[in-house]
This record gives C-alpha cells, sequence and structure tokens, in this order.
C-alpha cells in the first residue's frame, strides 16, 4: 500500500507539475499574443489617427478658404450695394433738385399769369 500512496502522490505531483508548466506556457503564449494584438492595434490606431489629422487639416484649409471666398463675396455685395446706394442717392438729388428749380419757375409763372389776368381784367373793365 505505501507504494501505491507514493506512485499516487508522484502523480499528483506530476500532474501538477505539470498544471503549472502548461499554466506557465499557457500565459506566456496568451501574453505574446496579447502583446501582438496590442501592437497591431496600436498601428492601426497611429494610422487611424494619421487619417483624421490629414482630414482635420483639409477641412481647416477648406474653412480657411472658405472664409476668404465667403469675405470676398461679402465685400463685392457690399461694394455693388454701395454703388446702388450712390447711383440712387444721386439720382434723388438730381430729382430734389430739378423739384426745387421747377417749384421755382411755377411760382414765377404763377406770378406772371396773376399779373397777365389782373392786366387783361383792367382792358376788358375799360372797353
Amino acid at each position: 500500500m505505501p507504494r501505491k500512496s507514493s506512485n499516487g502522490q508522484n502523480v499528483i505531483s506530476e500532474i501538477k507539475r505539470v498544471e503549472k508548466s502548461l499554466k506557465l506556457e499557457l500565459k506566456k503564449s496568451l501574453g505574446l499574443e496579447f502583446r501582438r494584438e496590442l501592437k497591431k492595434t496600436e498601428r492601426n490606431l497611429r494610422g487611424e489617427i494619421l487619417r483624421v489629422e490629414k482630414k482635420v487639416e483639409r477641412l481647416k484649409k477648406k474653412v480657411i478658404k472658405g472664409e476668404k471666398n465667403l469675405k470676398e463675396e461679402i465685400r463685392e455685395t457690399r461694394n455693388d450695394l454701395m454703388n446702388k446706394i450712390d447711383s440712387f442717392a444721386g439720382r434723388t438729388i438730381t430729382l430734389e433738385e430739378e423739384n426745387t428749380v421747377g417749384a421755382h419757375q411755377t411760382r414765377e409763372l404763377r406770378v406772371q399769369i396773376d399779373d397777365r389776368e389782373a392786366r387783361i381784367t383792367r382792358i376788358e373793365t375799360t372797353l
């Protein structure tokens, strides 16, 4: 019997030793596989970050270009508007001047008509 128990213990200790060895191998294998996957993921992330940074730079350039275009468009629109306002103001000033001259001429004509009517009335009464 003692032999069986020492054989049983030898078998158990051998199983434990193999178990420890397998665990160690498994840890090493998983660790290596994990590190490989981690490096692979890290490379993928770096590549993705670079792609995103390039996109951001392109967007920045588009925004800056768009701002320049927008500023130029606003400037052109403002200039067109100012030119139209100047033209309108010029025509308004001309109309005001013509109105003033016309009103003055109308008053002069009214005085002349009143004077002639008075003269005609005097001529008619004398006849």
